[in-house]
């Protein structure tokens, strides 16, 4: 443990010496830190892996922050209580591991880019469209191959900028299901999708997930899991 411990505050040092080296400005090396320490002061597992695909990505800011928004899952996890958390659980399947009520949950976690379509949104002048919608499904589709085959599995969709309101939340649910009606196969693998609204916090309790359930998965989320995941909308 202690040999590990060593490991991740030399990978973690190297990280904050590449990111000012790159530019990057103190508040984002700062939490950077502090989320990594609070992984390792929670004990989730394998936090010296997360620090070095981070450490890998630092040069690409995009990928970067698509690793670094894993950790903020985590924690997130944490604090609703799931334990034996692993992070970076598989290189080509899900990103995190972790038990709840006795099982064993796994998610995979996938960050919404700023895109000219984000933009349009936060200025008010644009709606979700069937397109956005599309686009939704189109990334849960990238992540059906690295679900674990039998298991209850959670994707995750994180924005920072997309700003939803509750009519348009409805109108991505609803074509989501739709999807899943005609191919229920294809999705069986899929429990659940979480996703955020876009408002951002410096604190990750503040940030607000939505809850879809695949009912039709062939392990779908139990009742106690269900009411736990709906307590991110709070």
């Amino acid at each position: 443990m202690e040999k590990r411990g060593r490991v991740i505050k030399d990978r973690l040092q190297r990280l904050i010496e590449r990111m000012r080296a790159l530019g990057y400005n103190e508040y984002m090396i700062g939490r950077a830190e502090e989320l990594v320490n609070e992984l390792e002061k929670i004990g989730v597992y394998s936090v010296d892996k997360f620090v070095q695909k981070l450490l890998d990505r630092v040069d690409n800011k995009e990928g970067y922050l698509d690793i670094l928004m894993e950790g903020r899952v985590a924690i997130i996890l944490a604090r609703l209580k799931f334990l034996k958390i692993q992070i970076e659980y598989c290189d080509n399947g899900p990103d995190i591991k972790a038990n709840y009520n006795r099982n064993t949950v796994y998610f995979d976690v996938t960050r919404r880019r700023p895109n000219e379509d984000d933009l349009a949104i936060q200025s008010k002048v644009a709606i979700v469209s069937r397109d956005r919608a599309e686009n939704i499904i189109s990334k849960i589709q990238n992540k059906k191959s690295q679900l674990q085959s039998g298991e209850t599995n959670i994707v995750v969709i994180w924005s920072d900028t997309v700003r939803l309101s509750q009519h348009e939340l409805e109108e991505a649910f609803e074509c989501i299901k739709q999807e899943i009606e005609q191919n229920p196969g294809t999705y069986k693998d899929l429990g659940a999708i979480l996703f955020t609204r876009g408002e951002e916090s410096h604190r990750t309790t503040l940030k607000k997930f939505y809850l879809f359930k695949n009912d039709r998965a062939s392990k779908p989320l139990e009742i106690c899991l269900t009411k736990k995941l709906e307590s991110l909308r709070k």
